[in-house]
């Protein structure tokens, strides 16, 4: 065990020195378009550890003036970072927002904040410009781990790639060739260096050489969508409605919820003569809108329901509930959050059984979610029922051992929940790990006290 802490710590610490090279050395600066205060504290804390002098954090208070913000960064000299909310209560989902940013400033590294993990959605922000995904809710030290993928140095082949696409936006084709070529000499399977030597041909003049690199783009990365765009955008120009069809087939099998792309194949099968299959499609295009519009609603509802817990939790239950009751029986794990605060202010009201009812109902559209076990076993401790409550946190480290590490809170609550019973070894170890994450909490260092006391009297003759 010490061995394995020392190596943690190391890990952090070197997480830790890659922020503090962007930070200090390429003049980094984190921007935050978010309306979650929770994670705005968390991250701010995250910045603030790494002990560096300056304003490090600038929090976005509306969507509209972000574009500015960003701009005003980048004419101070700062390399700034956007971390963002995939669904914030004034726009609903942001991906129209992310590629709006990332086509001004390319150059810049974009997160965005979620409550899932859902490939079709993360492929959707992808498709927009995302670089990197934070599923919420998450520790600090997944947040560190986070920033620090994103922020690292690029490769050298990302730097030669970098400069080659530079002269492709200049339209030098014969520089930007050289370097691709380099590229694909180091790493001949590099789907990334077949995009740029497309493009690269593409402005040249060489659209049937670049047609040939995308494609091979496409054999070395099988859901990588930026050469089928490059193949649709072609086959557009060449006016073979047919080969952009199916490009754009294949582009929404791997990323389906783009609204967008589904009127374009509808607009090609029209064009084509076939409006039966382009009326499906349509329809799929508008019910998709519509679930965005959906999630939108049920975000704000969500975030009024937020700002009421602590004072009126039965106000809150009821917003929780009509954010439930929109989406009716299109829950998804991007649920999970609401029924966590569902759960939180039923608690509040003293309804422990009325919440386990509900993170039971959650565990049907996530059964492996670990955080509602954790939550049930609260609930159950606050009813006084340890046989449930140990049980409920034995089966989240069973889904995920490492789960203690997500926060200090978190740990010191399952080991007093396995102090109560026969898991008084997993209670310490618990317990340990609080201390690790905050050597300042109290109540956690005093209860592993009382139970290594406890295992010496037990273990001493008498």
């Amino acid at each position: 065990m010490a061995f394995e802490n020392f190596q943690e710590k190391q890990r952090i610490a070197k997480q830790k020195a890659v922020l503090r090279d962007y930070f200090l050395k390429h003049s980094g600066h984190a921007l935050c378009l978010s309306d979650d205060m929770t994670f705005t504290a968390l991250l701010s804390a995250t910045l603030k550890d790494l002990a560096i002098q300056g304003r490090l954090l600038t929090t976005i208070p509306d969507t509209v003036k972000t574009l500015k913000i960003i701009s005003e960064t980048f004419d101070a000299g700062k390399k700034p970072v956007l971390l963002i909310e995939r669904v914030l209560d004034t726009v609903g989902d942001t991906s129209f927002l992310i590629r709006q940013f990332k086509d001004s400033y390319p150059e810049m590294r974009v997160m965005v904040m979620t409550t899932t993990a859902d490939k079709d959605r993360i492929m959707l922000l992808h498709e927009a410009g995302a670089d990197n995904f934070i599923v919420k809710p998450l520790s600090s030290v997944n947040l560190l781990d986070k920033m620090a993928d994103t922020l690292r140095p690029p490769s050298p082949i990302r730097q030669l790639l970098d400069k080659a696409r530079s002269f492709v936006s200049k339209n030098i084709g014969n520089e930007a060739l050289k370097l691709t070529q380099k590229v694909l000499e180091i790493k001949p399977d590099s789907a990334a260096g077949y995009v740029v030597l497309g493009d690269s041909l593409r402005i040249s003049g060489n659209s049937a050489k670049a047609k040939v690199a995308y494609e091979r783009a496409c054999k070395y990365s099988g859901d990588y969508l930026e050469p089928l765009q490059r193949l649709a955008d072609l086959a557009r120009e060449a006016g073979a409605k047919e080969a952009q069809l199916e490009y754009l087939k294949r582009m929404d099998a791997i990323s389906p919820l783009n609204a967008q792309r589904k009127v374009e194949i509808g607009e090609l099968l029209v064009a084509l003569g076939n409006t039966e299959s382009a009326t499906k499609i349509f329809d799929t295009a508008v019910s998709r809108a519509y679930k965005d519009a959906i999630d939108h609603v049920a975000a704000m509802a969500q975030k009024i329901a937020v700002s009421l817990q602590e004072s009126d939790p039965v106000q809150a239950e009821k917003y929780l509930r009509q954010c439930l009751d929109l989406k009716g029986k299109n829950l998804t794990v991007d649920d999970l959050a609401t029924f966590n605060q569902l759960g939180i202010s039923l608690r509040k009201q003293g309804r422990w059984k009325d919440a386990i009812v509900e993170y039971k109902r959650a565990l049907g559209i996530a059964p492996n979610a670990e955080g509602l076990y954790y939550n049930m076993g609260m609930a159950y401790a606050e009813g006084n029922d340890s046989e449930m409550a140990i049980k409920c946190m034995l089966k989240a480290l069973s889904i995920n051992p490492n789960f203690p590490r997500g926060g200090a809170v978190l740990a010191y609550n399952i080991g007093r929940i396995f102090s109560k019973g026969y898991t008084k070894d997993k209670a310490m170890n618990c317990l340990e790990i609080a201390l690790q994450l905050d050597a300042g909490h109290e109540a956690a260092r005093k209860l592993l006290e009382n139970l290594k006391k406890e295992a010496e009297e037990a273990d001493s003759p008498h």
